[in-house]
């Protein structure tokens, strides 16, 4: 029995001198003593790592000075950690997982992670205690270093170019992604929320560093950092076109269906742009144009569309009309000429379609009750097809009749201008007008109005 403990103490006075020395004691058991080693109080036993298969290490930290490692566990963790994640920003808590065929068995529950920190550390303070074989495979493989300049130099950057390429613009919207599978795009950047982080770099100011050393390069793409989307377009898009509209007609009355033809002297990041819609916003007051008011003001922004069509383009076409046809009758096809004898701002304008519209649909309705009285002094007429056939057609039938003795009206007949008829109707196409009253209904109202004996009008 002395015996037995006697050699049971030799072997643990050795195993003693062995941890002192930091070595592993050979052939023996790694014993770990609850309480004094003479009270025989022992735990359950665990192996060395030395002593283990690779796949039953037990790694409790990452070995960071161990070439043998790196070659067999650590390089090979990362080679496959990139062709699964195509990428090597490696989480800190990441550890290999056990039993799955894509990653090296000998790298199962290593902390792989751990050992990325450790690395991107060392690097930062110097790299003075990286292995520099392991640093230049490091760099061959590229590692991520810096998180953020990984990020920019693998992913955002790239994409602004590609985006730029494909767009021809960095404006990328909010919830853009790059779509997945798509051959336009490289396979490492596919499913990128490449508006977001957009978003991120306008409003949070993520990759301030990045873009400041690459600030040529955003120049060149056009991209808009520094500044909201809508300050930029309303700088260079519509503000600038306002300009260019100014100098192309001489005023600023944007209509609506105004848009930015591409081509000079347009200013081109305005090209296409819808200039009447941006000119109603402004209007309205959606956009807020408090910066700009006295530049507007100064081209002579039109603030209220209709009261300037009405004032300086309407009335003087009305007062034009009256006096020189004597009338107010404007024919729906009537467009204003190019010529002196009528005011600049009218010319070309549809006027026929405008009074039908005033007429028929209400428009300009504040401006009409306001300048009734003027309207009326004008002999503006309201029903043109009751004055039509009341002041002009009717006249001119009865005429025809008392003249030729029956209403059987040639289609090519033309009122003529001399005193045997009414100056109303003078230039009336009354043939074609009639040939219309007969096959087509028209003035079918005022005609059931109308009493005219059998021998004055015979339409059938």
């Amino acid at each position: 029995m002395l015996r037995l403990v006697s050699s049971a103490r030799s072997r643990l006075i050795r195993a003693d001198a062995f941890r002192a020395a930091d070595a592993p004691v050979p052939g023996a058991l790694r014993l770990a003593v609850g309480r004094a080693p003479f009270q025989l109080h022992y735990e359950t036993p665990h192996f060395f790592s030395s002593d283990a298969k690779d796949h039953d290490r037990l790694w409790k930290s990452p070995a960071v000075y161990s070439p043998v490692a790196w070659q067999e566990t650590v390089k090979p963790a990362l080679l496959a950690f990139f062709k699964l994640n195509k990428h090597l920003m490696v989480p800190i808590k990441f550890v290999v997982p056990h039993g799955d065929d894509a990653w090296p068995e000998a790298a199962w529950g290593y902390p792989l992670g751990k050992h990325a920190a450790w690395l991107r550390k060392q690097w930062r303070e110097g790299g003075h205690r990286i292995d520099q074989k392991q640093f230049k495979e490091l760099e061959e493989m590229e590692f991520a270093w810096d998180r953020f300049q990984y990020k920019w130099d693998r992913y955002v950057l790239p994409a602004l170019r590609r985006f730029y390429d494909l767009i021809g613009h960095t404006d990328v919207p909010e919830l853009y992604r790059i779509p997945k599978g798509s051959p336009e795009w490289p396979e490492h950047l596919w499913g990128q929320r490449l508006g977001r982080k957009v978003m991120n770099i306008r409003c949070r100011g993520d990759f301030a560093k990045q873009m400041k050393v690459d600030e040529d390069e955003l120049k060149r793409l056009n991209f808009c950092h520094n500044e909201s989307l809508y300050d930029r377009d309303w700088r260079e898009k519509v503000v600038s076109a306002l300009r260019a509209f100014h100098q192309e007609f001489g005023h600023c009355n944007v209509s609506e269906m105004i848009t930015v033809p591409s081509q000079i002297p347009w200013p081109e990041p305005s090209w296409g742009m819808r200039l009447g819609n941006a000119v109603q916003g402004i209007r309205r007051g959606i956009f807020g144009v408090n910066q700009d008011k006295r530049e507007l003001e100064e081209l002579g922004f039109v603030w209220n569309h209709s009261e300037f069509e009405w004032g300086e383009r309407v009335m003087p076409a009305l007062k034009t009309f009256h006096r020189l046809k004597g009338h107010c009758r404007v024919p729906n096809a009537f467009v204003v000429p190019s010529d002196e004898t009528w005011p600049t701002p009218s010319w070309g304008m549809n006027f026929g379609n405008l009074v039908g519209g005033i007429r028929n649909n209400g428009n300009y309705s504040m401006q009409v009750m306001r300048d009734k009285t003027r309207l009326e002094e004008l002999g503006f007429v309201w029903e043109f097809f009751e004055s039509e056939w009341s002041e002009r057609i009717l006249p001119a039938l009865e005429t025809y009749h008392r003249l030729k003795g029956h209403c059987r009206v040639p289609q090519t007949f033309v009122v003529p201008s001399d005193e045997n008829w009414p100056t109303s109707s003078w230039g009336l196409k009354l043939g074609k007008l009639v040939d219309r009253i007969r096959n087509q209904g028209a003035y079918s109202t005022q005609l059931a109005d109308t009493f005219l004996g059998s021998e004055a009008w015979k339409y059938r």
